[in-house]
């Protein structure tokens, strides 16, 4: 599964367990603005998709502008992370040693989350210093990670995934998307790219309707 050039991962919900947090947060944020929503609720109708696009269907369904709705959601989110730091993904530290000890294939993420989101939670997660490359945007520092907030491109659309696979020089079909979410798994398809969907949060059903084929429940799956 995972013979190819680079591997991108995603990071929430693949690489750091932050959707247990975020979500959570997310549905008392939703419903503090008047649309009443339950934990499970925001897992089926917002998980991987841009926020962006979710404050506009608040803004439609509430019928008034939520101007200060995204700075207090990502203000409540980085105290939540500092309070208690996400824990990896079961499964990510091991495969990220055995890929270590192939030396290959080369490795990346890519995320809807803005860069600090993914900087807070991979830094909590211990997981950062792992995707550290010389071949990527330099106010990254060397790190290998990619934000759609950086190309002004979200999953579904493909756009994030080709440009992180232009700029670490990979052809696409040279590159595994590692998601968990409908709409990562389509920005993978689209962007003509070979996708592991990891079924966690997300039913197993709900990525194979999105178009995945390999479906794991496990990240052990992938080097076991």
């Amino acid at each position: 599964m995972l013979d190819c050039d680079l591997i991108i991962f995603d990071c929430d919900g693949v690489l750091v367990d932050t959707e247990p947090t975020t979500n959570a947060l997310l549905a008392r944020c939703v419903t503090d603005a008047g649309w009443a929503v339950t934990y499970e609720d925001s897992l089926r109708l917002f998980k991987g998709r841009d926020l962006n696009e979710i404050v506009v269907q608040l803004e439609q369904r509430l019928a008034r502008p939520l101007p200060g709705f995204l700075d207090d959601y990502r203000a409540r989110m980085f105290e939540a992370f500092e309070t208690s730091p996400p824990p990896p993904i079961e499964g990510a530290v091991e495969l990220l040693d055995h890929l270590d000890e192939l030396a290959a294939p080369r490795r990346c993420v890519a995320s809807n989350g803005p860069v600090n989101k993914m900087l807070a939670s991979l830094t909590g997660a211990g997981l950062l210093g792992r995707f550290t490359c010389d071949r990527t945007v330099a106010h990254l520092d060397g790190h290998a990670i990619f934000s759609a907030y950086d190309v002004g491109v979200w999953k579904p659309e493909p756009g994030l995934f080709l440009h992180a696979a232009d700029t670490m020089e990979a052809a696409p079909g040279d590159c595994v998307v590692i998601e968990d979410s409908p709409s990562g798994v389509q920005a993978a398809i689209r962007a003509g790219m070979r996708v592991v969907a990891l079924a966690g949060l997300t039913p197993e059903s709900s990525l194979r309707e999105a178009g995945a084929e390999t479906v794991i429940t496990c990240l052990d799956t992938l080097w076991r």
